[in-house]
Order: C-alpha cells, then sequence, then structure tokens
C-alpha cells in the first residue's frame, strides 16, 4: 500500500450494492446534473466527488514513516471487531458549513463516542505534520477548541466540534445549497425515510498522483 497511497483516511462507506450507494456514484461519480445547470453541478460536486459518499471518522492523514501500511488495516480490523455497531436513526437534509448534508436526526451518542474513539485510538499511525501545514490552513475561522484540536490531531472537527454528516455538495452560497437540494430530495426520500445503520468502517487511501480517494478495506462490527 505505502507505493501506492499518500494518505490514508477512516470513513463510513455504503455498502457498494445498497441503493444510496448508486445514488451517490450517479450523483458524485458522473455526469449527472438531475436537472441542475451543469455549471452549479459541477461546481456542487466538485469537492466531495474527492472523497465520495462517506462520513468522516478519522480525517485523511498521511502515514507514520515507521509503520506498515498492513499494520493500520489490522489495527482497524482489531478495532471493529472488539466494538458494536452503534445505534443510529433517520438521516435529514441540512446546511452544515457551507455544504448540503444528510446528519442524523435524534441521539446520536453512540456514532459521537465512535468518533472520538477512531480520533485518538489511530492518531500515533499520523505522520508529524509538514512545518508550511498550519500556514496552508484559514486559522481564522476557527474555533479556540477547533484550533487546539488541530495543532492535536491534525483536524480541527474532532471530539466536541464533531458532527456526524455526509456531504453532497458544496462549498455554496444558502441559495445554490436550497437549490441543489430541491433537485436532489426526490432521489433521498428512500434513505429519509428508512433507519440509517452503520455496521462498519472502510480504509481509504489518495494515491500518490491525486485524484479520488478508494476504498482498501471493509471492516465489521463485532457486536
Amino acid at each position: 500500500m505505502r507505493e501506492r497511497f499518500q494518505r490514508y483516511a477512516i470513513y463510513w462507506t455504503p455498502p457498494p450494492e445498497t441503493a444510496i450507494a448508486k445514488f451517490g456514484a450517479l450523483w458524485l461519480g458522473g455526469s449527472e446534473t438531475f436537472g441542475l445547470a451543469p455549471g452549479l453541478a459541477a461546481r456542487a460536486k466538485r469537492a466531495p466527488a474527492v472523497y465520495g459518499l462517506h462520513a468522516t471518522f478519522k480525517a485523511p492523514f498521511p502515514l507514520n514513516h515507521d509503520v506498515a501500511p498492513k499494520s493500520l488495516r489490522d489495527a482497524l480490523d482489531d478495532f471493529c471487531a472488539n466494538r458494536r455497531a452503534p445505534p443510529a436513526g433517520r438521516l435529514i437534509l441540512a446546511h452544515h458549513q457551507r455544504y448540503l448534508t444528510l446528519m442524523l436526526s435524534g441521539n446520536q451518542a453512540g456514532i459521537d463516542w465512535l468518533a472520538a474513539e477512531c480520533v485518538t485510538h489511530f492518531d500515533h499511525f499520523r505522520a508529524a505534520p509538514d512545518d508550511d501545514d498550519d500556514a496552508r490552513r484559514e486559522l481564522d475561522s476557527l474555533s479556540p477548541p477547533e484550533e487546539a484540536f488541530l495543532k492535536e490531531f491534525g483536524y480541527p472537527y474532532v471530539l466536541s466540534a464533531f458532527r456526524f454528516h455526509i456531504s453532497l455538495a458544496g462549498p455554496l452560497e444558502s441559495a445554490e445549497l436550497d437549490e441543489v437540494a430541491r433537485a436532489l430530495e426526490p432521489r433521498l426520500v428512500p434513505f429519509l425515510s428508512e433507519p440509517f445503520e452503520i455496521k462498519d468502517l472502510s480504509l481509504l487511501g489518495e494515491s500518490r498522483s491525486g485524484g479520488v480517494f478508494e476504498v482498501i478495506s471493509r471492516h465489521k462490527f463485532g457486536h
């Protein structure tokens, strides 16, 4: 894996045979606009398409130089095998940080706990940041706790700043997000009306040549 990937991430990704995965491939992975103007559709999906349909549990990170990629994969397998699938709920369409997202309604304490464990448990696999990493970040928009999380874990939206979400479009202005929501909502009704479950986590990699992240392996919860 080291030869192929420059960064790794731990996400929830939809099982490939499911309807929500097929929607994600059609919307983020293709030229489908669902009736939107082509220019708006292209801007809406450009950023989310890099990562595919997903929810972040451990944001992309370069691997520590003294760690074999297989060790990360094995550690995620053990992590999931010794934990139970978190209770979830139903998905709702919502704006989040200038993105159109699917978020959870109701209590999500189990998912918050799982995300916090992913962030801390796998942080020793993450390489120390380059000196210029912070200079490339726009820190002015972060709260003091988010700045502290960025310095500690390499990503600001963790622990108390974590909000489970699946990005569909953005970043866009609010009126454009509403337009995209109207176009996508008819396709999303089946996912919004059924209970949402997280049965496994995925390890993803970003090719050294760039481009979209790809699923390396899937890891089921043991209980």
